[in-house]
């Protein structure tokens, strides 16, 4: 039966190492550095977990040991997600579950193999969650993306061919679901990726011994683009080995959403301005009024949040209100003083800053993303009719969606962006992915920032894009991720070198052992 996955399980059985661009192998070698990162920094998370899996095993474990493979996944996914700071590309989180379940098999391979695997990964996963995009989960709360990622990648390893690895992908996409954003922005986050992971690996060992599941999962009428969307995008399934998704990969500085990001980047400038100019730092008491200009798709975040509020503090980074008291605040307490500070009058302390924080939309800023968006992406929403349009912006228009409300009021704005050829370029753009510019995509989700003082001074940055993303320069890039692997160990920050130029046709069990240290 010919369906979307099984046209991309074929591409993902056949595909070589050697067709991968350079570009695409050097993300991928830089997702495992980061997902490196994240592990050894939690690597002392969730000792119950640790013993829940067999203390033998092939699979490595951060901190040393062997288990199972599927513990394995569970444990790293799970202490990697509870960060907050997965990596992420247009489409999704798939790092996490692309680069775990490479580790889990990683016995007997050579390096070559694992970053085959991890890149058809991101591809196929990424495409899935790119065609869910336009729903309620806006790419975020998508257990499918881990769920599959790890499965293709597993599937990868496991040496399946076409058919069986069509049936991996769609006994993964059976046994996942979405994650609520309510779960997102809680200590539930690092157990619910976990899981979405570990479900990646059964299916590719399910898949592996015989076991079958609909093939037409994603496209049939009453399937999970209509379950997941309310506008599916299928053209995100074409263009596999012509657009690489890859290429979009972000590692992002922030936990939290990747909207808030270049907010956060804006306010920590303006502390470390403040600090040069006035040769002391900037005191929460002093903050007047903190004005954060975003669009629309942050709005509709900050509008969650605002009904449902901040319950824990796991959940900090998906306030933005609370996220910037955090910068303020720990900017002014310094490494030394944070230390000695209690958490409950630390968190005290940021909701004080967070009641100063106004959050506005830009409209031009959602107008640049989504010029940018037909720039770089057409295909993803080509063909896209008018009635289409109208029933998604009705879905926006219910206020639990939380966007903000289109009178296009400003007519300056919105002329100057000339949406009426978007339109025109959207429905009559290629339906073929291999045919946009992703190798020049940015997340565009920009902001404006005034930090005003009880003094009267005024301290503003604008920011287009966040740390950390496409378009971001490339080697200052590498050297921050080696950097956040290295955790100020020099010994470890040879070892990220030595990772990032590594053989691709050595064994991976030295780059391995360097990896979960």
């Amino acid at each position: 039966m010919a369906s979307v996955i099984t046209d991309m399980a074929q591409w993902a059985a056949a595909v070589s190492f050697e067709e991968l661009p350079p570009g695409v192998v050097e993300r991928t070698r830089l997702q495992h550095l980061h997902l490196g990162e994240l592990v050894h920094k939690g690597r002392d998370l969730y000792p119950a977990l640790r013993k829940l899996g067999p203390s033998r095993g092939s699979a490595p474990l951060v901190g040393g040991g062997f288990t199972s493979a599927h513990a394995a996944a569970r444990l790293h996914g799970t202490i990697a997600a509870d960060a907050d700071r997965l990596d992420h590309l247009l489409g999704g989180q798939t790092g996490v579950g692309a680069v775990c379940a490479a580790w889990a098999y990683s016995k007997g391979k050579r390096i070559d193999e694992l970053l085959l695997a991890t890149a058809v990964a991101n591809e196929v996963a990424g495409r899935v969650g790119a065609s869910m995009l336009l729903g309620p989960h806006y790419g975020a709360g998508a257990g499918w993306v881990h769920a599959v990622s790890a499965a293709v990648s597993a599937g990868s390893l496991l040496g399946l061919d076409g058919d069986k690895m069509a049936h991996c992908i769609a006994l993964a996409l059976s046994s996942a679901g979405p994650i609520p954003r309510a779960t997102l922005a809680s200590s539930g986050r690092g157990i619910a990726v976990g899981l979405a992971v570990s479900h990646g690996l059964e299916a590719a060992q399910m898949a592996q011994r015989g076991v079958t599941a609909p093939l037409g999962l994603l496209d049939s009428p009453g399937g999970l683009l209509e379950l997941s969307s309310w506008l599916p995008l299928r053209h995100a399934f074409t263009g596999l080995g012509e657009a690489w998704l890859t290429q979009t990969l972000s590692f992002p500085k922030w936990p939290g959403p990747p909207a808030w990001h270049s907010s956060l980047d804006g306010v920590a400038e303006v502390l470390a301005r403040h600090l040069k100019a006035a040769d002391k730092r900037l005191r929460p008491d002093q903050v007047r009024q903190i004005v954060v200009r975003v669009p629309a798709p942050a709005i509709a975040l900050d509008r969650w949040m605002a009904r449902h509020g901040l319950r824990e503090s796991a959940g900090l980074g998906h306030s933005i209100r609370h996220a910037i008291g955090a910068l303020v605040v720990d900017h002014e307490l310094g490494s030394k003083q944070l230390a000695n500070k209690d958490w409950a009058e630390r968190t005290e302390r940021y909701g004080s800053v967070a009641s100063h924080v106004q959050i506005e939309h830009d409209l031009g800023l959602t107008m640049d993303l989504m010029n940018h968006m037909v720039d770089a992406a057409a295909p993803l929403i080509g063909g896209v009719t008018e009635g289409e349009w109208r029933g998604l912006l009705g879905r926006l228009e219910m206020q639990s969606a939380g966007w903000p409300d289109f009178r296009w009021g400003n007519l300056l704005t919105v002329a100057r962006h000339r949406p009426d050829q978007w339109f025109k370029r959207i429905r009559y753009a290629s339906g073929d992915l291999g045919a946009g510019h992703l190798d020049q995509w940015q997340f565009k989700m920009g902001s404006g920032v005034v930090i005003r003082t009880t003094r009267g001074g005024s301290w503003p940055e604008d920011r287009v894009i966040a740390e950390g993303g496409p378009g971001s320069p490339w080697e200052p890039l590498i050297e921050s991720v080696i950097a956040g692997f290295s955790a100020g160990d020099p010994d470890r920050l040879k070892s990220g070198q030595d990772a990032f130029e590594a053989v691709v046709t050595a064994d991976s069990q030295s780059w391995m052992e360097s990896l979960l240290a």
